[in-house]
């Protein structure tokens, strides 16, 4: 009896399915069921491909229009779907691409080649063996070998030693795989040669470069190819060819997904680097291997509840319902609620920022006579001084440390002002609230009492910049520490809440356990410079006590450059924007794929209006609504919302700048709280425009 055949199907499959009309889909799915009960079957006919470039791919008609491309290689029993057209299209398509086993990496590549070609692959080869190598080019310290352990064809190597820019690299882009041109690009943009390599994972004995059957089982393949089992949703992918993120890892981010780890782990990484993603997919790597474990053993949480139910729609389709079952999905305040409720702890957490302010305007009728201290700096103290640092009794206060919040108070100062925040959490016990903050470190104080063990195996924290200290402590006591305990991924770059952390204070020991994702797959080069810029000058931490850097951070996709534009009044600025959706609109981008994005919710309000003014529909996303991309309408969001999401245009609209912004919530405070308050309002600036992939416009007021 033969061993089943070997199925695959690759992203560019997927990618082609999504373009091709609607009404041919249809065929498309039931000859995708037919192919992978049986690639053998009498019913597909495979036909030579004439002028292929590869002589391993076959095509299949699907029906009279459509036709997809096979790679059906002449040995072994391997059948890849890699794309679907049209006729002429299709069959282009195939005399435009190879396919190859790397005969260092081992895996299989996929990339473009001149048309003309494939009439004489070889020849073509060889006259471009015989042009001399550039002595000058990006690459002329690297020899032969060391390109070609880069990813870098056989046939391309010419090329490559040839190229004396940046411009020249991006040209041969297309006629590279993926892996190679992201190799070079990092190395031309500074990365070092052994950096690249130890990243890489090549095989380390000899490849067999027809054997695609155990090609397709290596990392860098399973980039691009999912071999298809019994367990294979593939109507669920075919339902959202375009969301390749759930099966398509990065062999970098599969490294860091499929182990078993002996301790906490943090992994950092720029924007759009696929860091959610990755702990996706370890959820779900956690989920399987815990399929014997009672109740929920994982845990993922996240600082907002909004990005926990996005998750959770996303995970509800990475998993099988089984590993759903294993797995936890909440926001931080909720679970730790949830876990306080378990105690039976009754108070309410405090949310309401109108009840808050009221609270502290009672406060102040205690500060001592002839006070100079504004309300904004009591405010301040509290939750940057008093309760990070569990400050109960006035005591606790005077041997605080105010490091960063710029001024000295001595102790009969401190004295002197302890009864104003004593009143002020008087005021919240009397009304059965208590901070967030106090919430935590009260959850974290019961679980340690009561010794009770809450079944968690694993717990994987998104976001994890915005956590804060006491937050983190919580977590680090709800789960024994050991192998696989904490999965932490973050980027401070990124932080809009202000907390600041060092892991290693809190237990949480990250030694040879920290790892950087660089490589953005969502935004153009030109924007992630722009939203780079936006943090020059800024020290940014690790969340461990180090600065952190964005070096290396690169983005392989290139587009136009932001659109800053400076309007002097709301008029101007309203027919500008009008005038942007509509060409947005007329240049086929969907009312969905465009988000306006406001500094605050009152900005929000105004922006509706206008739009809806000018005849344009609006889905407001707010602290409970989710981007539905089944509703109609450009999406308006806030800076603090619009984290998490991602928008072909993104159009920041009435924005000033962050010293504006900064000094209008601390005009009258210490200088800590304003270079604080500057740096969180550069890190939305910097979260908001990479929430763009294509397009970015930034409507400045002027006045």
């Amino acid at each position: 009896m033969h061993p089943p055949p070997k199925i695959a199907l690759s992203d560019d499959f997927l990618k082609s399915f999504a373009a091709i009309p609607r009404d041919r889909q249809q065929a498309v799915l039931k000859f995708v069921a037919q192919f992978r009960q049986n690639p053998r079957a009498t019913g597909i006919n495979y036909e030579t491909i004439r002028e292929a470039t590869d002589r391993n791919m076959r095509s299949v008609r699907i029906d009279q229009a459509v036709r997809g491309i096979v790679l059906k290689p002449l040995t072994g029993d391997v059948y890849c779907l890699l794309w679907v057209d049209r006729h002429d299209d299709a069959y282009r398509w195939a005399r435009t691409h190879r396919v190859d086993i790397h005969p260092d990496l081992g895996s299989i590549q996929v990339y473009a080649v001149e048309e003309h070609a494939a009439h004489s692959p070889d020849a073509a080869a060889a006259s471009t063996d015989r042009a001399e190598t550039a002595q000058s080019g990006l690459f002329a310290r690297l020899g032969e070998r060391e390109i070609r352990r880069m990813g870098v064809p056989e046939g391309a190597l010419a090329r490559v030693r040839q190229i004396v820019s940046d411009e020249q690299l991006e040209e041969l882009q297309p006629h590279l795989p993926d892996d190679a041109f992201e190799a070079l690009y990092l190395y031309a943009a500074g990365e070092s040669y052994e950096k690249i390599i130890a990243e890489r994972e090549v095989s380390p004995e000899s490849v067999d470069t027809s054997d695609f059957a155990t090609a397709l089982e290596h990392d860098a393949s399973r980039r691009h190819f999912l071999v298809l089992t019994d367990d294979s949703d593939v109507d669920a992918l075919l339902a959202a060819p375009l969301e390749r993120w759930r099966v398509f890892l990065h062999p970098s981010q599969r490294r860091l997904v499929a182990r078993a780890w002996s301790g906490p782990v943090r992994v950092l990484g720029g924007a759009g680097t696929g860091k959610t993603v990755v702990a996706m997919h370890r959820a779900a790597w956690l989920a399987r291997r815990f399929a014997d474990v009672p109740g929920k053993p994982v845990l993922f949480t996240t600082f907002t509840r909004t990005l926990a139910d996005d998750i959770r729609s996303h995970l509800a389709v990475l998993c099988t319902p089984a590993e759903m079952e294993r797995i936890a999905v909440t926001n931080i305040d909720q679970w730790a609620l949830g876990l306080l409720r378990r105690f039976g702890y009754q108070h309410e957490l405090l949310y309401d920022e109108a009840r808050r302010r009221e609270y502290w305007r009672l406060a102040l009728t205690r500060a001592p006579a002839g006070n100079t201290f504004p309300l904004a700096f009591f405010r301040a103290e509290y939750e940057r001084v008093i309760l990070p640092q569990a400050c109960e009794i006035a005591d606790d206060y005077l041997r605080a440390s105010r490091l960063g919040r710029g001024g000295q108070l001595g102790r009969v100062h401190r004295k002197a002002l302890w009864p104003v925040f004593a009143e002020y959490r008087a005021q919240l016990h009397g009304a059965n609230l208590r901070e967030p903050e106090e919430a935590f470190r009260d959850a974290r104080a019961l679980l340690l009492s009561q010794k009770e063990s809450l079944g968690l195996r694993a717990i994987i924290v998104d976001e994890a910049q915005d956590m804060s200290a006491a937050a983190l402590a919580l977590l680090r006591a709800a789960v024994a520490s050991g192998e696989n305990d904490l999965f932490l991924v973050g980027d401070a770059h990124q932080r809009i809440y202000r907390h600041r952390v060092v892991l290693s204070r809190l237990g949480i020991d990250i030694r040879g356990r920290s790892h950087r994702l660089r490589v953005n797959y969502r935004t153009t080069d030109e924007i992630r410079r722009w939203a780079v810029a936006q943090l020059a000058g800024c020290a940014v931490d690790d969340l461990d006590g180090e600065l952190d850097t964005l070096k290396g951070y690169r983005s392989l996709t290139h587009g136009t450059q932001p659109d800053e534009v400076a309007l002097p009044d709301a008029r101007s600025e309203a027919t500008r924007l009008v005038a942007l959706i509509r060409e947005f609109q007329a240049d086929a981008v969907q009312p969905g794929d465009i988000c306006l994005v406001c500094r605050t919710n009152e900005e929000v309000d105004h922006y509706q209006a206008v739009l809806h003014a000018a005849g344009i529909a609006t889905l407001r996303l707010e602290r409970n609504t989710a981007d539905d991309r089944r509703l109609a309408g450009v999406r308006l969001a806030t800076m603090h919302r619009v984290k998490g999401l991602e928008f072909e245009v993104v159009i920041v609209a009435g924005y000033r700048t962050p010293a504006y912004y900064a000094e209008e919530f601390a005009r009258e405070e210490d200088a800590g709280v304003i270079e604080d308050t500057l740096l969180s309002e550069r890190c939305l600036l910097h979260v908001s425009a990479t929430r763009a992939k294509r397009h970015l416009v930034i409507l400045r007021r002027t006045q």
